[in-house]
C-alpha cells in the first residue's frame, strides 16, 4: 500500500510496516483502510519497539536504555536506584505439563498482578522467557527493600485458573540498587540482581533475598513478611 507524500512527491510504501503491525497481532481496523493514517502507524510501531508484544510490558532494550538513564541520575544525584529481579518457580514445568500456550497465558497474568502492585515511577519489563525485572528509582536501600517485599508479597505466590488447570505459581526474587559512587553498565545491575535471585532459587525458591545495607531498617511488619516469604517452600510452584 502506497501513501503520497506531497513533501517530496514520492509514495509512501506502508506495507511493510502494516504487515509488521498485523504479524504482532494487531487489530486496528484503521490498519486495513485504502488511506491509513501514517501518524496511526508510527505511534503504533513505536509501541511495538518499546513493549513486549506478549506481557505488554517494556522489552529488555527499552528497559536497559531506562536502567542506564537511572544509573547515570543516581551518580549525579548521589540517591540510589533499586532493582528487583524475579524469575517464575517451575516454569519449565507448567510448559512441559500443559504446553506453551498455558504457559504464555501464565506469564501474562503474572504480568498483570505484577503492573497493579507498582508505583507510578517504577519500571516493569520482561527481559527473559519467564524473567521480570523492576526498576525502583530515587529508592535508598531501605526503601528498596521495603518496596520489594511489598511487590513480592503481592505477587507471591499468585493464582491463575483456566479451564485445563488451576495453577498456583511462586516466584523467586533478588533485590540490588545502585552505589552513587561507582559507575556501572545496566547489563552489571542486572547480573548483580540475578545472583541474588540465583541464591533465592537455591535458598528453596518462593522468596526474596539482597544482601543488607548497614544500618537497614526493617519493621515489624516487613520482616514477618519477610519470615513468611522464606518458609513458603518451592512445592507451590509445580
Amino acid at each position: 500500500m502506497r501513501k503520497h507524500n506531497p513533501e517530496n512527491k514520492k509514495p509512501l510504501d506502508l506495507t511493510s510496516a502494516l504487515r509488521i503491525l498485523q504479524n504482532a497481532g494487531w487489530t486496528d481496523p484503521r490498519f486495513s483502510s485504502d488511506a491509513p493514517d501514517i501518524q496511526i502507524i508510527l505511534d503504533a510501531l513505536c509501541d511495538l519497539s518499546i513493549h513486549d508484544g506478549l506481557t505488554g510490558l517494556v522489552n529488555a532494550t527499552f528497559f536497559h536504555a531506562v536502567l542506564s538513564r537511572e544509573i547515570d541520575r543516581s551518580l549525579r544525584t548521589g540517591r540510589t536506584c533499586g532493582l528487583m529481579a524475579i524469575d517464575l518457580d517451575y516454569f519449565k514445568q507448567i510448559n512441559d505439563t500443559y504446553g506453551h500456550g498455558m504457559g504464555d497465558s501464565v506469564l501474562q497474568a503474572f504480568a498483570a498482578h505484577l503492573k497493579h502492585s507498582l508505583r507510578a515511577m517504577d519500571t516493569a519489563a520482561r527481559i527473559g522467557g519467564e524473567e521480570f525485572a523492576i526498576i525502583l528509582p530515587e529508592c535508598e536501600p531501605e526503601d528498596a527493600i521495603h518496596a520489594a517485599v511489598r511487590i513480592h508479597s503481592t505477587v507471591n505466590p499468585f493464582t491463575h485458573r483456566t479451564e485445563q488447570a488451576i495453577l498456583r505459581v511462586t516466584t523467586s526474587a533478588g533485590l540490588v540498587w545502585t552505589n552513587p559512587n561507582i559507575s556501572m553498565s545496566s547489563t552489571a545491575l542486572v547480573s548483580e540482581a540475578d545472583r541474588e535471585m540465583y541464591r533465592a532459587k537455591q535458598s528453596g525458591r518462593s522468596r526474596l533475598c539482597y544482601t543488607p545495607p548497614a544500618n537497614t531498617l526493617i519493621s515489624h511488619t516487613e520482616r514477618t513478611a519477610l519470615m513468611a516469604l522464606r518458609r513458603e517452600e518451592g512445592t507451590h510452584g509445580q
